[in-house]
């Protein structure tokens, strides 16, 4: 079911509006008492968050009446000012630094993390590659080159580092040459080398290994780095089933770092409880039917494969939140889409949700 009026989909719309509606809620419920702490201004980073929601909102207007087919045409030029911003974040004078990463510029009172924008090019690059059948079911010119342009993604990534930007960006490559046709011969040629690599990196590290470690059994180091695994479990656990009540959560009391971005699914948990959890679960498994939605309706391969990137990049980095916040996947460091603080995490969803309105509006034209 649809509504066909003005060719919006207005499922997709208000599924987004709930999700970014609860979001404004939970950021400022899990915000206010750091941001009094540290700008002796309890609604800091609130009204921040609204303003990125209607920016963001205003964009995706403004991207739903752009033809999706322009992002075929400039996919390479959308790919490299992707790089260009990706090394941007390490120029002195324009990078911003925060909890040992450098993933952020600076840009007056504002900061810009280009990942975000990388993602989403990546996946435009990815849905043209793929779109040529006839050259995805050959190694050298479809899997190849998209094996390339992941590695120097990776190795920029790794350098700020974000390795969950990695992981996410790896798990999109191989499922969209997967869905694409590509030969399962020709994925294991390429998966292989890259989990040795990553394994050669976390051994390499003994920081990152000791984390992996203590991910397993977090009980072991309980006042080091299994202090947050465990307080995030603590948030859900002590949730229930009807939650502790908005505003009531301890664990955003400085024992959980970032609450209204890394861990808010957490603090949801905590004060929403397992009704709120759920319904955050259902809110993005129906966003994944309104893409695979728009997806069937494109009216060609790239807006088809475009829609799944898009939908795969929103509900796997949705997962992936979610699985870190319930101590099912080591920590990230990763946002909730639509619904965690952040402005350039706010603007990329949103872009992303205007490429799929158009391709939607071209589909049932």
């Amino acid at each position: 079911m649809h509504f066909k009026k003005n060719n919006w989909d207005f499922w997709l719309i208000i599924l987004v509006i709930v999700l970014t509606g609860l979001g404004i809620m939970m950021v400022f419920s899990s915000s206010f008492l750091i941001a009094q702490k540290k700008f002796n201004n309890p609604y800091f980073f609130f009204k921040r968050q609204l303003f990125y929601v209607i920016f963001g909102f205003s964009f995706m207007m403004m991207v739903k009446h752009i033809p999706y087919q322009v992002y075929k045409k400039h996919a390479y030029l959308l790919l490299t000012l992707s790089i260009i911003g990706l090394l941007l974040v390490f120029v002195p004078g324009l990078k911003k630094e925060a909890n040992n990463a450098a993933r952020w510029i600076k840009i007056g009172s504002f900061s810009l993390q280009p990942s975000e924008f990388a993602k989403l090019a990546f996946v435009i690059y990815l849905s043209a590659l793929v779109s040529r059948e006839e050259k995805i079911k050959q190694f050298s010119i479809g899997i190849l080159p998209a094996f390339i342009i992941y590695s120097l993604l990776a190795i920029l990534l790794i350098a700020e580092p974000d390795m969950g930007t990695v992981v996410l960006l790896g798990a999109l490559t191989f499922f969209m040459l997967f869905i694409g046709g590509a030969k399962i011969l020709h994925l294991l040629a390429i998966a292989c080398p890259t989990i040795i690599f990553l394994s050669y990196l976390l051994i390499k590290s003994p920081y990152r290994l000791k984390r992996l470690l203590v991910f397993l059994k977090p009980e072991t180091d309980p006042l080091g780095i299994g202090y947050v695994i465990l307080h995030s479990k603590l948030a859900f656990a002590s949730g229930g089933f009807l939650g502790q009540g908005l505003g009531a959560s301890r664990q955003k009391l400085f024992y959980l770092p970032e609450p209204y971005t890394d861990y808010i699914f957490s603090i949801i948990g905590e004060e929403m409880g397992f009704l709120g959890v759920m319904l955050i679960i259902l809110l993005f498994v129906l966003f994944v039917w309104r893409g695979i939605n728009t997806a069937r309706a494109a009216r060609e391969l790239f807006g088809f494969y475009l829609a799944i990137g898009i939908t795969l990049l929103i509900s796997t980095q949705a997962l992936i939140h979610m699985g870190v916040c319930l101590g099912l996947l080591p920590p990230k460091g990763i946002t909730l889409p639509f619904v965690s603080y952040g402005g350039s995490s706010i603007l990329a969803s949103f872009i992303s949700v205007g490429i799929l309105e158009n391709i939607y509006a071209q589909g049932y034209r």
